[in-house]
């Protein structure tokens, strides 16, 4: 997850496919992001000759995985490749922003933008335009953020089901809509254990603390944890709580989310906190660049700290208390410090080759249980994501 403190105005970059950019562009993910920046070795396949079939076949078709690393694109990007299938990306406007050439390339390979924080029109509509009238797949994430834990699935988004059920409605009548799951995990080389001093040194180093090398890792990892929450809860709270973590991470992100959204119209449809940070985050923003009546200085620090606020409310919600005690495997040792270099650090670190395992549920045929009144026209949104979050919270669980 990484800190969003701007006031840039928002311009939808629609996908400009060019097919003699894409050899080019498979190579460069290949080898400068899977295989050095990611550390990808290899990626572990099932099911995916059935999502060939269905393109094959011409139908609308909507992968929606989970997200838990920042390889994860890259990964889908190989591996359909390896299946015949040049996707369709709907991607964060901050990765469009980073520079106009990564933009061109993105949208070059397919990619589009979407404005994660407010009703992103234009990418709803080529969503839509893409499924109605293309046999290529469709990518989207609808956990929105990367959380760092690929064994817990974050509540899902309703857009994805949303722009699928919508898509549905308006595609012919030999062409059928299916959603699919995409379960992604990643287990490390045991040598990455290696690396685990080391690291766990420099983070301690970073927060002002004499490491600790000779500490056992997982106390290491979940004082290193504490303290670092003990110093955002003095930073915004002015005093560090006490207690069980689990609920000190809880409290924290409330009462971030509170005293921001006293300031501003309380959206009543944001419910969970990635909910509450979305809508805060779109009125804040609009606050910002409303040119008519523009902010004063002392109110844009203050919406700009309001944008921290929300920030860190989200931070503390993505950590899960008991997630590396409930199950202390070699991968969850890894992800937790992956987690805690990229809040500290700006970036996580990949230095030990990693496996990435991909599995394809089983594709959910929503125009056929749209047909036959399983699944609602009207309110069918909820259901069917409620259906969406079961299929890969039990493909991650195997």
């Amino acid at each position: 997850m990484r800190r969003l403190r701007n006031d840039l105005p928002y311009t939808f970059r629609p996908p400009k496919t060019r097919p003699w950019v894409c050899p080019l562009g498979l190579a460069v993910n290949r080898v400068v992001h899977l295989s050095r920046k990611y550390q990808i070795g290899k990626i572990e396949a099932e099911g995916f000759p059935k999502i060939r079939e269905l393109c094959d076949a011409g139908h609308a078709v909507l992968l929606a995985p989970n997200h838990s690393d920042h390889s994860d694109p890259h990964v889908l990007m190989e591996l359909a490749s390896q299946h015949g299938l040049r996707p369709h990306f709907m991607a964060a406007r901050e990765i469009f922003e980073a520079s106009p050439l990564a933009s061109w390339a993105l949208q070059s390979m397919g990619a589009f933008s979407v404005d994660r924080d407010g009703p992103d029109f234009s990418a709803i509509k080529t969503a839509i335009s893409l499924l109605e009238k293309s046999s290529a797949p469709l990518i989207i994430f609808p956990e929105g953020e990367i959380y760092h834990h690929h064994r817990r699935l974050d509540p899902l988004n309703e857009g994805v089901a949303s722009i699928l059920l919508k898509a549905a409605g308006r595609l012919p009548a030999n062409k059928l809509a299916f959603l699919v799951p995409i379960a992604l995990r990643f287990f490390h080389d045991s040598a990455v254990v290696a690396t685990f001093r080391d690291r766990l040194s420099h983070l301690e180093n970073r927060i002002g603390w004499t490491p600790k090398p000779s500490m056992p890792v997982d106390e290491r990892i979940l004082r290193l944890g504490t303290g670092i929450l003990a110093l955002k809860e003095t930073e915004y709270l002015g005093l560090a709580g006490q207690g069980n973590v689990a609920e000190r991470l809880t409290q924290l992100c409330e009462n971030l989310l509170s005293l921001a959204e006293s300031r501003y119209p309380r959206d009543a449809k944001a419910v969970t906190p990635p909910e509450r940070v979305r809508a805060l985050r779109y009125r804040i923003r609009r606050r910002l660049l409303d040119d008519e009546k523009p902010p004063t200085p002392g109110e844009k620090e203050i919406l700009l700290d309001d944008l921290d606020r929300a920030f860190t409310a989200l931070q503390a919600h993505s950590y899960i208390g008991d997630y590396l005690l409930d199950d202390p495997t070699l991968d969850r040792r890894a992800e937790t410090l992956l987690k805690l270099e990229e809040d500290l650090l700006g970036f996580p670190t990949y230095p030990i080759r990693r496996t990435a395992k991909v599995i394809a549920g089983e594709p959910i045929a929503v125009s056929e249980m749209l047909a036959s009144g399983n699944l609602p026209t009207k309110g069918g949104a909820l259901a069917l994501t409620a259906l969406l979050e079961n299929r890969l919270s039990e493909l991650l669980a195997h």
